[in-house]
């Protein structure tokens, strides 16, 4: 692996954050165990483990939104306490969420004042002008240029993370906390983010850098902590780990591997064939065939229609022109209740705001999916109902405290595994599933992946939306690159390499010729 000069360095650095025996239980769920851990200036630590390995729990307490039972934060040598995130803030500790709190509806300068005094008039109107210059300098003072007028809910994935920490670097931030910032991105964004990271790093501010990809771990960090379980494994810089090592002590057991081995298999009939399907503004001209026991992977860049084509696929919104065929019958799903009840489902990728309500237990999110199979006249059995959301916990390693426990305490691997059982104990014949892995632990990832290829054994076509490159090389028969609206080209066999992928998600491969 690569090591950059920055990772490589020996010469001590003053201590920004050390923490002692810092815990943190909910009833009697221990969350965090006695932790010590320590953070110079000028440095980033990789914060890896598995979902429940207690990395939220920690990045909670120090971001103020909880306080810890015991144990003492020390920062820039003086012990500090954070009743709230404005304190924390206030401190010098900004984090940055994977799911950005921001209100859609306004515009990039309104969302980086918010909770601040805003400039008034000599008439104690808001000044504008001055609210926008303020958000204009805050920018600038980063390096990037981004309309300040603009409606935040219309910047792309990056930009708003460029907001977001160009807005903490204002407010005098000494250690930002990162979680999953590279998540919703594609890779020319995670180069642009990571850019902006090794640039701050030389300016001297310091990192916790929250991530369940592992290449970027290695690429970025200086130290890595690793958690398993609420307990501190390993502390240790960067260098002197192994990525199967990091796996092993992230899990607790050796992962032959991430994902499991294709095989040659002969391929059914086709389930689902389109040919020149388009809706103008999203996706023009589609034609391709997804056979019984064949895994297609679709990838492309953030924008590029792939999520919007699935939708359609699965009844979310007409196509204009084209025809889709399902089973050998003409396909113009008018629901996605009538997709469903065909045989055909469909995984959002966004699972907290498209397929999950965060307050609702694990039984009501879970039997949504098949209610209609345990009731009768009408009536649900509720005792079929149990029985089948325990089966469901059981067969796909839904880990909680029971099928009453609320779906939002769960981790994101968690989530996504039910949101799976929700809809496989259906027994569909297509699946489209979008960006399934997005955000969750390489355990529950490498759980996925093996269920996927199960369901593939079984007959199943299923149709794999990814950004994650190595993922949907790994796991697809064929992979079609979309760009723009359009599929650029289909590869396979040696072809399926991530050059080709990133040269066809940018328009300088067609119809397997480089432009």
């Amino acid at each position: 692996m690569i090591r950059t000069d920055s990772q490589t360095k020996t010469n001590s650095v003053p201590t920004l954050l050390d923490l002692q025996g810092l815990t943190k239980s909910f009833g009697a769920y221990v969350a965090l165990k006695p932790l010590d851990l320590s953070l110079g200036e000028g440095e980033i630590l990789g914060l890896v483990g598995e979902n429940g390995a207690g990395k939220s729990t920690l990045i909670k307490l120090l971001s103020g939104l909880h306080s810890p039972d015991s144990g003492t934060i020390r920062f820039q040598g003086k012990p500090v306490e954070f009743p709230s995130p404005r304190e924390a803030l206030e401190t010098g500790i900004a984090t940055i969420h994977q799911e950005l709190e921001y209100a859609a509806h306004l515009t990039v300068a309104e969302n980086m004042l918010l909770g601040e005094p805003w400039p008034r008039t000599p008439w104690w109107s808001t000044d504008w002008q001055a609210v926008h210059n303020i958000a204009q300098e805050r920018l600038q003072s980063f390096g990037i240029e981004i309309a300040t007028d603009a409606q935040f809910e219309s910047l792309s994935a990056v930009q708003k993370q460029e907001v977001a920490i160009a807005n903490a670097l204002a407010r005098k931030a000494k250690l930002l906390i990162l979680d999953e910032p590279s998540a919703a991105l594609t890779e020319p964004e995670i180069k642009r983010l990571f850019g902006h990271l090794k640039r701050l790093r030389k300016e001297g501010v310091s990192m916790i850098y929250v991530s369940h990809r592992l290449d970027e771990i290695f690429e970025l960090t200086n130290h890595v902590a690793i958690l398993r379980e609420g307990t501190l494994i390993n502390h240790c810089p960067t260098v002197d780990i192994t990525a199967e090592r990091m796996v092993a002590e992230m899990v607790g057991r050796d992962l032959e591997q991430v994902f499991p081995h294709r095989k040659q298999r002969l391929l059914g009939l086709p389930l689902l064939e389109l040919e020149n399907v388009t809706r103008n503004n999203m996706f023009y001209d589609i034609s391709f065939s997804l056979h019984a026991g064949e895994i297609l992977g679709l990838a492309g860049l953030v924008g590029a229609g792939r999520s919007e084509l699935a939708r359609a696929i699965y009844g979310l919104y007409p196509i204009e022109s084209g025809q889709m065929h399902y089973r050998t019958r003409l396909w113009k799903p008018s629901s996605a209740q009538q997709a469903v009840e065909s045989g055909l489902v469909y995984i959002p990728e966004e699972r907290k705001r498209q397929a999950l309500v965060l307050d609702h237990s694990l039984n009501d999110s879970i039997s949504i999916g098949f209610s209609r199979l345990v009731s009768r006249f009408g009536f649900i059995s509720l005792k079929k109902e149990r029985e089948k959301v325990d089966s469901v916990l059981k067969t796909y390693d839904v880990r909680s405290a029971g099928r009453e426990q609320s779906i939002g305490q769960l981790s994101g691997g968690n989530q996504q595994k039910a949101i799976l059982g929700r809809w496989f104990e259906r027994n569909p014949e297509v699946i489209i599933l979008d960006e399934p892995t997005r955000g969750i632990d390489i355990g529950a990832k490498a759980q996925i992946h093996s269920l996927i290829e199960e369901l593939a054994d079984k007959g199943k076509a299923i149709l794999l939306i990814s950004s994650d490159l190595p993922e949907v090389l790994a796991m697809s028969d064929r992979v079609l690159v979309m760009n723009r609206g359009r599929i650029e080209t289909e590869l396979t066999g040696d072809d399926k390499t991530e050059q080709n992928v990133v040269l066809a998600a940018s328009g300088l491969i067609h119809d397997g010729k480089t432009t």
